[in-house]
């Protein structure tokens, strides 16, 4: 067997798999913009929900908004959720979220809205690249097809990530 011959055989397995690694790159996250929203209710399992580039609304990045926006279409969630968070002009630090536009729907039950005082926003960067937030909210317990006022409120705990798409930076 010639040396070239002998190379290949060798080294085209590596070569292949090193194309094969680079060639989603420009599908990520931080290029084509979106992310994640990791969550879990009533400190349960923890659901990862990713986000698309329409699902999160940043901002002044393609639009004229003062808020930050978040919706989870019940479409994209394997669990038949569907969640809304609002937080109007959004700074650095702990943020009110918005009542009328913030409010869950878990499995498919009735839109619970949110219940008590305790629920905020706590964002922790915000720049032209990627918005990172926490958040802590209470919710009417809709879950067993009413929202029930007299029982304790479901608690929602969240993580975003979400990168900014280049072309919108």
């Amino acid at each position: 067997m010639d040396m070239r011959l002998k190379f290949l055989t060798i080294f085209a397995p590596f070569i292949v798999a090193s194309l094969t690694a680079c060639s989603g790159i420009n599908d990520s996250w931080e290029v084509k913009g979106g992310g994640f929203l990791k969550y879990s209710i009533n400190d349960g399992e923890e659901i990862t929900q990713e986000l698309g580039r329409d699902d999160v609304e940043i901002p002044f990045i393609r639009n004229s908004h003062h808020y930050l926006l978040i919706k989870v279409p019940i479409a994209n969630s394997e669990r038949k959720d569907q969640i809304s968070i609002m937080v109007n002009e959004p700074k650095l630090g702990q943020n009110a979220v918005v009542a009328n536009y913030t409010w869950i729907q878990v499995q498919g039950s009735p839109i619970a809205a949110l219940s008590g005082k305790d629920n905020y926003a706590t964002i922790d960067q915000k720049d032209d690249t990627k918005w990172t937030a926490t958040f802590n909210l209470h919710f009417q317990d809709c879950r067993q097809g009413t929202c029930k006022k007299d029982i304790d409120p479901i608690t929602f705990k969240g993580r975003l990530h979400y990168w900014i798409a280049e072309d919108d930076r």
